[in-house]
């Protein structure tokens, strides 16, 4: 059971995020778009923002209330990813469609649905007479292409005491998230035409122990657990190799994802990697491996006695009508970047459930993006009244 928000703030909900949905948000340059809609939004309310560009676009929509040295962020995502095949779909991804009482489409829950309820509440509070405090909604775009927007504004000075970031975990607050390393490996042979097959070295036939080395690795690797963003995990994303039927092929490339506790370090991850491929090595004539960094994006940690994570709690076990306590995050977001970058202690907090982010008939349930709208309200008011 929860607290049932009232038929204003569901019609509210509703109208603000099937907006939101409508607005194709997945490739730059159509962020510009959401941008421009939530500027207007906020603008016709007396709300003053800005827009943070990349290459002549806007990126972010950045909007501050409040007066004095204390703040808070509330940051959520514009951006989404592509729709995918419209033949998984049972309606149109980008025309909102209600059914028993949930939207769907695609952002409704990542992180549409959330940032509706940021909007929402920000909106709400920028009503208020008097805030003890600034209170920084940062709508961020490219996300889902390594944060950047987060970053822009990191790179920018954002300053605050307390964070939330608007992503969906039910309502539930998130004090951790896993760092994600991402990894190619290469298996260089020699080309020869495939009727004499002697005459080259076989990449792909070479990068199979190498295969199975990172398979044993990531059994290894997932009894490895911490607290609060459970297991940690290696897999085999994508594999290429070969440039016709009668070529052996001259290269061999795989792509890893490893997904690292806040407890463990990038180093620590690459060497082990790099060292279970090596020591597989093929044997093979001619055959040599290289490897190379894609990206590590690093976990993050908020300390569960943070005042941000103790008022969380407390709002949102009123809210939903039963003990809640906080936990980790499944995936990788942008609190890496305030946490290990701006220093600001951040939790992860919202409508929705994760288990629908990316996927065909992707929706959120309208009372829960009202209720999160008051979630973030309550939450920023207990904080600010804490002082």
């Amino acid at each position: 059971m929860s607290v049932l928000p009232s038929g204003t703030a569901l019609q509210e909900a509703r109208r603000l995020l099937a907006e939101l949905i409508a607005i194709p948000s997945y490739a730059p340059p159509q962020e510009e778009a959401i941008a421009h809609y939530l500027i207007q939004r906020l603008s016709r309310q007396g709300i003053r923002c800005r827009a943070t560009e990349a290459d002549g676009q806007p990126l972010n929509v950045v909007a501050e209330i409040g007066e004095g040295p204390r703040a808070i962020v509330l940051n959520s995502h514009l951006d989404t990813v592509p729709p995918g095949d419209p033949a998984l779909w049972a309606t149109d991804p980008l025309s909102p469609v209600e059914k028993a009482g949930c939207l769907y489409g695609r952002g409704a829950g990542d992180a549409k649905g959330p940032l509706a309820a940021m909007v929402l509440a920000f909106e709400a509070l920028a009503r208020a007479s008097v805030l003890p405090g600034r209170v920084i909604l940062m709508a961020v775009g490219a996300e889902e292409r390594g944060g950047l927007g987060t970053q822009a504004e990191v790179a920018r000075g954002v300053a605050a005491q307390a964070a939330i970031i608007g992503e969906s975990t039910g309502l539930v607050p998130m004090v951790a998230h896993k760092g994600v390393l991402r990894l190619e490996i290469e298996v260089q042979g020699k080309a020869a035409h495939a009727s004499a097959p002697d005459a080259g070295v076989n990449a792909i036939v070479a990068m199979a122990p190498v295969i199975q080395a990172l398979a044993d690795l990531a059994t290894t690797v997932e009894r490895r657990s911490e607290r609060y963003t459970g297991r940690a995990s290696l897999a085999i994303s994508t594999i290429t190799g070969g440039v016709a039927l009668n070529v052996i092929p001259a290269r061999c490339m795989l792509s890893i994802d490893r997904r690292v506790l806040p407890t463990e370090t990038e180093a620590d991850a690459t060497r082990e990697i790099v060292r279970a491929a090596e020591q597989a090595q093929p044997q093979a004539a001619g055959a040599r491996l290289a490897w190379r960094k894609v990206r590590f994006v690093p976990p993050a940690v908020t300390d569960a006695s943070e005042r941000i994570v103790r008022v969380a709690e407390s709002v949102c076990s009123r809210l939903l009508e039963r003990p809640v306590t906080a936990e980790g995050f499944t995936a990788t977001c942008d609190m890496t970047y305030l946490v290990n970058q701006a220093k600001i202690p951040t939790i992860i907090l919202g409508p929705g459930s994760l288990a629908v982010a990316h996927q065909a008939n992707e929706q959120i349930a309208l009372d829960q993006v009202a209720l999160g709208a008051q979630a973030y309200r309550e939450t920023v008011e207990s904080w600010l009244a804490e002082g």
